[in-house]
């Protein structure tokens, strides 16, 4: 991961005090066990603080120091005995050296017990509370996505009252959802099961389907956007099923106007913008043609 893109991560998952505040509510249990995986990846670890002085600080000083004598003897002192300036300078050359691995190992502690990032998840679980924004959803429209990575290919589902990694088979649900706002709002669903590479997958039951309900609550770690479950109530909404499969190009553009994952104000989750709408609404038209005509 780039500098930028670990920045662009950690701010995504920091509170945004631009961001408004919601609708605060108790943590549903499934909302409880995705705070505490995220507040796991956020733990502090002793292992992370000294696993780069330990490993890199114990050769750096002694190198350098090698690396100045060499050039200097090249360059200005072909005569400078290294041998021995290396053997009279054994000991405050260690010395320097256990400073700098302790220098580095304090810098890091103190980076990371203060990070906060990583406070704000440890405390959350215990906190346990969500923010909601809530959307009325009018209608929608389900696609289809066969989208495997073999660098990524397991899946976490919350199965039994807790949260369990399977293997990924690729395939997505995609319901591009009209709001009583006037907005597209995308929603995913990922299935288990064996992968397979091309464009189409295989379907799975329509009782393991999503069929969302008319009024939606996105529940969110307070003062950011990342999503830690969704609460549906209501009938559930008139939806066009289609047998459509999208490209790889519409996966990607779909991703990104979705608003899924590391996204900034102005932008909302799952929420497509303005700009984005127009393309939205030809996937949506292409989809629905892959149906054929409706009859009444």
């Amino acid at each position: 991961m780039s500098d930028d893109s670990h920045a662009r991560f950690c701010r995504f998952q920091t509170p945004d005090p631009s961001i408004p505040p919601r609708e605060q509510s108790p943590m549903l249990p499934q909302e409880l066990a995705w705070a505490r995986e995220r507040a796991f990846m956020h733990r502090f670890s002793w292992f992370v603080v000294l696993l780069p002085p330990l490993s890199i600080g114990l050769v750096l000083p002694g190198l350098a120091y090698l690396t100045i004598l060499g050039l200097t003897q090249k360059l200005f002192a072909p005569d400078l005995d290294v041998d021995r300036i290396v053997g009279d300078s054994l000991g405050w050359l260690a010395l320097v050296t256990v400073l700098f691995v302790a220098g580095w190992a304090l810098s890091n502690y103190l980076r990371d017990s203060r990070d906060p990032t990583k406070r704000y998840w440890q405390s959350l679980p215990d906190q346990g509370l969500v923010e909601l924004e809530r959307h009325t959803l009018v209608s929608g429209i389900s696609l289809w996505a066969n989208d495997f990575d073999p660098d990524c290919n397991s899946l976490t589902l919350w199965k039994n009252d807790k949260l369990v990694s399977v293997q990924s088979s690729g395939v997505s649900q995609w319901i591009l959802a009209m709001t009583a706002a006037g907005h597209w709002l995308v929603l995913k669903d990922e299935f288990p099961g064996d992968f397979c590479y091309g464009r189409e997958g295989r379907m799975p039951e329509k009782d393991k389907q999503m069929q969302p309900r008319q009024q939606l609550a996105i529940a969110f770690a307070p003062g950011t956007q990342l999503e830690l479950g969704q609460r549906f109530e209501g009938a559930p909404v008139p939806l066009v099923e289609t047998p459509y499969w999208m490209s790889a190009d519409e996966i990607k553009r779909l991703t990104e106007a979705a608003h899924h994952w590391i996204f900034f104000p102005p932008d909302r989750y799952a929420v497509v913008n303005a700009q984005d709408a127009r393309w939205v609404q030809r996937l949506v038209e292409r989809a629905q043609a892959s149906v054929g005509p409706q009859h009444e």
